[in-house]
């Protein structure tokens, strides 16, 4: 947190919401910054012994809060550049689906196009990888 890397809340403090995992924060990712520093995560020094190939599924990125009244962040919690989630919910998945796809480019060194399968996604998800529509039935 101290590198201001999550969504904040109203107040300017880290938004914390409730998931799967429990207690969650959330990468702020229209911050290109945090984007970059997300895709270095997937760099071959990340994970020894691995090949080249890698193939991301980026999952509950939509993001799903469930302790909320709508099932996702308040609408006034505050993204990179002091943007309001209600101006940027359906994009947030693009970017988080942006920033996997530049870390699978990195890796491969640009050789290697990236797949990257996302549940959440907006107009030009596609450019960066398949989309999944989740757990219909």
């Amino acid at each position: 947190t101290q590198k201001g890397y999550y969504v904040k809340n109203a107040h300017g403090n880290d938004f914390d919401g409730w998931c799967w995992p429990g207690a969650s924060s959330y990468l702020d990712m229209l911050n290109p910054e945090i984007r970059s520093w997300w895709a270095d995560k997937f760099s071959l020094s990340s994970y020894k012994g691995s090949t080249r190939s890698l193939y991301i599924w980026n999952d509950m990125n939509e993001p799903s809060v469930f302790n909320g009244p709508e099932l996702t962040m308040p609408r006034d919690a505050l993204h990179y550049g002091d943007v309001e989630h209600r101006e940027v919910h359906n994009a947030y998945g693009y970017f988080f689906h942006m920033g996997s796809a530049d870390g699978l480019l990195k890796r491969g060194g640009g050789n290697d196009r990236p797949f990257v399968l996302s549940r959440a996604f907006f107009a030009g998800s596609q450019r960066v990888g398949p989309v999944w529509t989740g757990d219909n039935t």
